[in-house]
């Protein structure tokens, strides 16, 4: 009983004295409306009973009504929803809220560009910028291109009737293409299920951890340790380390330690390239690890390599599978590229010049990631008080940016806001918004390092994939629903059909070759 009455005294002047150091915290929380908070609990029964596509579900149904900003307690966390671009960009820019919350650690990223605090980020960040620089990207254009003939040469097997799952294929060809360019190092050698179970592990893995997020009694590390689904993520972690291992075999294979520089200087200068390129993202890493004050052991090493084969394969994959199942939905815009890709490089590799001119197709990737997106929010944490429009957000507070409210806006992008239409992105509609109302890889000082990359690697696989084949599905954009992960998944595989399409004529080159 004494035990029992002593418990109870601790805990109250425990709470009283965690209420009066977060005093702040609760006196600009309450100027925020929040119309889901229960005592004690917060808003965690919003969440309660709810499997990742049930809670997408319960918040695309909500998107249109709630306000923003908007508070929300998760426990004793502060959930703070920010939809309005101008808010939006208020936090993003701002240099106090780089910060990433404590629930990104539960991805074992933290000493990478994903989840690596701030300080540690700034430094790694500024030294790796250079590693996607104009001249760097413009090297990746023969590869790039090499890499998407190959795969459509590939495809050429599944031209039938029947539906197949594109993303299964070009989970493994996104891999290849990023290990080529960025990494330095060439996977194609390994065998196709062992990239695809890579590909596979890793999609359920970071699934596995984006869940812990919203089941808060499993924060405490000793709990979750104690869990089924630690040792199952265990398991798969081993899995996902020992490629980013293979990768780092390969590079020590490669390199040449013993020719000197003498005699690098003394090779023929014909072997050496045209146009100097800077360092891509190994070679860049590599030189930064042999520098201590760039704080990066080999743990830190092999992890930033994990961050971009699993950032840079991922989204990618979805991306690109998002975009050829759109193209299916909507023949008439698929025609649209398609003669744009016709006019603009009828046949052989897509320079990188080329890539300038294919307005149509940016025009239909920007409203596939609109409405397909690659992550449905981003997370910051205020390490200061942050002045967003007529708010202040108090640090400690969890900023949630929520890109599948904020694209689908009906204040942004009027009354057909889910409907799909490229025109969208026509340069005077883009004029019209607030330039943070669509910013489908983040934005401000924290955006996405490959970024560009995207862009280029996925322009120039289209032009080989839809110059040579038409693409179907019976699939419907309001068929699609949304499971909340760290990489949006559907709930539909990405079925398509593929029809062979007949080789331009002579003449048709012959012009369009002319006309540009």
């Amino acid at each position: 009983m004494i035990l029992l009455v002593f418990i109870s005294v601790f805990a109250i002047v425990y709470y009283i004295n965690f209420r009066r150091s977060r005093k702040r915290l609760y006196e600009l929380a309450k100027q925020i409306p929040g119309p889901f908070d229960y005592p004690l609990i917060g808003s965690l029964l919003e969440t309660i009973g709810k499997d990742p596509l049930e809670l997408i579900a319960h918040f695309m149904e909500l998107m249109h009504h709630i306000p923003s900003p908007m508070r929300a307690w998760l426990g004793p966390y502060l959930i703070v929803i920010v939809a309005e671009p101008a808010m939006v960009q208020d936090i993003l820019r701002s240099p106090d809220c780089v910060q990433k919350p404590d629930q990104y650690h539960f991805f074992r990223l933290s000493k990478g560009l994903f989840g690596a605090p701030a300080g540690l980020w700034r430094k790694h960040r500024k030294l790796l910028n250079t590693s996607f620089s104009p001249a760097v990207l413009k090297s990746f254009v023969p590869t790039l291109n090499a890499k998407a003939e190959e795969f459509s040469r590939e495809l050429n097997d599944k031209v039938s009737s029947e539906c197949f799952d594109v993303h299964t294929l070009l989970a493994r060809f996104t891999l290849i293409t990023i290990s080529s360019t960025t990494l330095g190092a060439d996977l194609s050698v390994e065998k196709r299920e062992v990239l695809e179970e890579y590909s596979s592990n890793a999609v359920e893995m970071f699934t596995s951890c984006f869940e812990r997020i919203y089941k808060t009694w499993l924060y405490p590390e000793f709990v979750y340790r104690m869990t089924s689904a630690f040792k199952e993520e265990q398991t798969r972690f081993q899995l996902f380390k020992q490629m980013s291992r293979k990768i780092i075999n390969m590079r020590q294979a490669i390199q040449s330690p013993c020719k000197s520089q003498d005699e690098q200087q003394d090779s023929d200068p014909e072997d050496k390239q045209e146009l100097p390129r800077g360092k891509n993202f190994i070679e860049r890493l590599e030189e930064m690890s042999h520098d201590p004050a760039n704080d990066i052991d080999e743990d830190g090493f092999q992890q930033h390599i994990d961050t971009m084969m699993f950032a840079g394969n991922d989204t990618s994959a979805q991306t690109l599978s998002n975009a050829m199942l759109a193209l299916g939905m909507y023949p008439d815009w698929q025609e649209k590229v398609y003669q744009e890709i016709m006019d603009v490089a009828p046949t052989g590799p897509i320079s990188y010049e080329d890539l300038s001119k294919l307005t149509y197709m940016e025009m239909f990737l920007k409203e596939t990631l609109r409405l397909l997106p690659i992550t449905g929010l981003i997370a910051r944490l205020p390490t200061k008080e942050v002045q967003a429009q007529h708010v202040t957000i108090p640090p400690g507070a969890i900023v949630l940016i929520p890109f599948l409210k904020i694209h689908r806006d009906k204040t942004i992008w009027g009354p057909d806001a889910e409907l799909f239409n490229p025109d969208n992105f026509l340069p005077e509609r883009c004029a019209q918004r607030h330039p943070y109302a669509y910013i489908p890889f983040s934005q401000g000082p924290r955006n996405c390092i490959g970024m560009k990359y995207a862009w280029i690697s996925m322009k120039i696989f289209l032009c080989h994939v839809v110059r040579q084949y038409r693409i179907a599905t019976d699939i419907k954009l309001s068929d699609i629903k949304f499971s909340l992960s760290l990489i949006m998944k559907l709930n539909t595989k990405h079925l398509i059909r593929l029809e062979r399409r007949s080789a331009p004529s002579s003449d048709e080159v012959i012009c369009n070759s002319n006309s540009k």
